[in-house]
């Protein structure tokens, strides 16, 4: 089957799904212009949080423009932003295309794209361990959205990334275990992606969705089967490595309705009435080498996980975040439905003594990623302690190597 990046309901036949209130927004005095090209630098160290969440949505509006046909990674500039076809980002390589059974080369970067199939991600598993059969959310588990189903997430990396791992055969787990240095070059992108099952409430045109083969799960959260799905973004993590930065830029965007600004209204992850919020749905088991996770008593693996936001969004990326949607360029794309929650770098990315620059906010935390741990959630924090498997040499802020896999074993699964 192959994957359908769409922009409307009408290119889906959901034209009859009813619409939600739409959430005002506001221009400002700030100017805006939107662009199919990436923004060519980074703001200087010292700019303030404008400038750099300028820069994510410059980042957000080039990598969601339409790609070209036959050219990963390059956007179709004929085009609008919000025009149907896979977007520039969705044309980057995955972790399933990069990290071959038995550690295969992957061939040529333009290989014939894919139909994505999604599982569920566990960072927290990737960090400390191999991969698992199946992989939940990046801290705590599972996601469950208040329709009553998974949360599923997916990894990708843009050329200049897959051409350094290819070339250093770092798709090979015994090769990059054995690196004495991991070092990308400026340029890399990398893009974490989250989705929810869109159903006959939600309005399709509010998302930036398409239809991919997903895992289904039994009540106990294991994997039963496939199915094909119509998923809507819900998060966007934007990881780049521009000059200068050596501790990377660390952009992440949401769709609006995950938790939403009237906090008397439900969300796609927001409970008004709910008691207890922001809490893994697991008790860890331990299966051979791997966490498990298991629902608590009393739930299962559809009972929805409410969240609200913890730390709360800066005044100046709001007022940032006002003046992009309500860009007259963005009024006929689903783009205008997401929001920026912070960018987050060093202040002082080349002190001495200082290896992670001082991160820019403190915190960092995307509701569907950082769901149960966002009172203290840090992207750099967390990446900084990136390593290959069986290694403890810095992977230089990735976690991609985690997926690389070796030689004549078994492959693991990463995706169900």
């Amino acid at each position: 089957m192959k994957t359908l990046v769409c922009f409307s309901m009408l290119l889906l036949g959901l034209a009859g799904l009813p619409a939600q209130a739409r959430e005002a927004t506001q221009p400002s005095a700030l100017a805006t212009s939107l662009s199919c090209q990436l923004p060519g630098a980074a703001p200087a160290a010292g700019a303030g949080q404008t400038p750099f969440d300028e820069y994510s949505w410059q980042l957000f509006v080039a990598l969601n423009w339409p790609a070209k046909d036959g050219q990963r990674g390059s956007p179709d500039c004929t085009k609008q932003p919000g025009g149907s076809g896979y977007t520039v980002w969705q044309t980057y390589k995955s972790v399933e295309e990069i990290f071959l059974p038995n550690a295969a080369n992957p061939g040529p970067w333009n290989s014939v794209l894919t139909a994505r199939s999604l599982g569920l991600i566990n960072i927290a598993a990737l960090k400390n361990t191999s991969l698992q059969n199946h992989v939940d959310q990046a801290i705590g588990g599972w996601l469950i959205d208040q329709a009553g189903n998974p949360t599923y997430y997916d990894i990708a990396a843009n050329e200049t990334s897959y051409n350094y791992i290819v070339a250093n055969n770092f798709y090979n787990a015994d090769v990059v275990s054995n690196a004495s240095s991991i070092k990308f070059p400026n340029g890399v992108i990398e893009v974490k992606s989250s989705w929810r099952i869109l159903t006959s409430k939600d309005n399709a045109s509010r998302y930036l969705n398409m239809i991919a083969q997903v895992t289904t799960f039994d009540a106990q959260g294991k994997p039963n089967g496939v199915a094909q799905q119509l998923l809507g973004l819900v998060g966007l993590h934007i990881i780049t490595k521009p000059v200068g930065y050596p501790q990377w830029v660390w952009s992440t965007f949401e769709q609006i309705d995950n938790v939403p600004a009237d906090l008397s209204t439900n969300g796609s992850y927001y409970d008004p009435t709910a008691t207890t919020v922001n809490q893994s749905p697991c008790n860890w088991n331990t299966q051979g080498a791997h966490p498990v996770c298991v629902p608590v008593n009393g739930t299962t693996f559809q009972t929805p996980d409410p969240l609200t936001r913890v730390t709360a969004i800066d005044s100046a990326t709001d007022t940032v975040n006002a003046t992009y949607r309500a860009d007259p360029g963005l009024q006929n794309s689903p783009l205008k439905y997401y929001k920026l929650i912070t960018t987050q770098r060093p202040l002082n990315p080349n002190m001495i003594g200082n290896p992670m620059g001082t991160p820019t906010p403190t915190l960092s935390a995307n509701v569907t990623m950082e769901s149960y741990i966002q009172p203290t959630s840090s992207c750099m924090a967390c990446h900084s302690m990136a390593t290959p498997p069986k290694s403890a040499i810095k992977s230089d802020y990735s976690y991609l190597f985690k997926f690389a896999q070796t030689p004549g074993a078994t492959p693991s699964q990463i995706k169900e």
